[in-house]
């Protein structure tokens, strides 16, 4: 189902189900993260639905992601609780291990000389090797919505009065060495709004970029 109007990055409560059909396979990200063959399939053939619920402190103004991820199959999900003001949340993953990560709200940019409005992100990801700078530039061009992962160039994200703003995340595996980026907004897929995830991962000068698209199912948060 197409995200409903009322669901933006400011406004993510409900229920998402990744599209594996629309979405780009994560397993070499995965991979690289040292995730076991097995986790690995396991994680390919389940269905994944997310439960967010999403809110605002009162008190400091600071945005709070809570996101209870749930996998068909046997497979224990995860548990997500994001606060939106960049400081740094050490984490202890069944997954992923130990991590620290960041996440804050991004605002869209000036046009660019193509007319396009894109996010205007700090990148991150840093890439070992990359002397002459190819890989970061289409990490970056990747994290803005400017190619897709395969370097086709993409009508990106949709930037309106209602979507200026994105979710940039950064974590850092304090146990295998790898880091991950991601920018999460809408887009219009095959023609219809989806919400979706643009995820880098970099490890010792090798990186791998995935899309990930979400179907919204409804706006419960049980």
């Amino acid at each position: 189902m197409a995200a409903p109007a009322e669901s933006t990055i400011q406004d993510l409560n409900g229920t998402w189900v990744i599209d594996k059909t629309l979405s780009n396979d994560p397993d070499a990200i995965f991979k690289l993260q040292g995730l076991s063959w097995l986790t690995r399939k396991a994680i390919g053939i389940a269905t994944i639905t997310l439960k967010v619920t999403q809110s605002k402190n009162p008190e400091t103004g600071d945005v709070t992601l809570d996101i209870a991820q749930l996998l068909t199959g046997g497979l224990k999900g995860t548990s997500e609780h994001r606060v939106l003001n960049w400081s740094e949340k050490p984490h202890q993953d069944h997954i992923f291990g130990s991590v620290i990560g960041q996440s804050r709200f991004v605002k869209a940019g000036d046009a660019d000389a193509d007319g396009k409005r894109r996010p205007a992100v700090d990148v991150q990801t840093k890439i070992c090797g990359d002397d002459d700078g190819t890989q970061g530039e289409a990490v970056a061009k990747f994290l803005r919505g400017e190619i897709l992962a395969n370097g086709d160039l993409t009508d990106g994200f949709v930037v309106d009065a209602a979507n200026e703003y994105f979710m940039q995340s950064w974590v850092r595996s304090q146990e295998s060495g790898w880091t991950g980026e991601q920018i999460w907004g809408f887009e219009m897929v095959d023609g219809v709004r989806r919400h979706t995830r643009r995820i880098v991962v970099a490890k010792d000068g090798q990186v791998e970029k995935v899309r990930l698209v979400y179907t919204f199912v409804d706006r419960s948060t049980k």
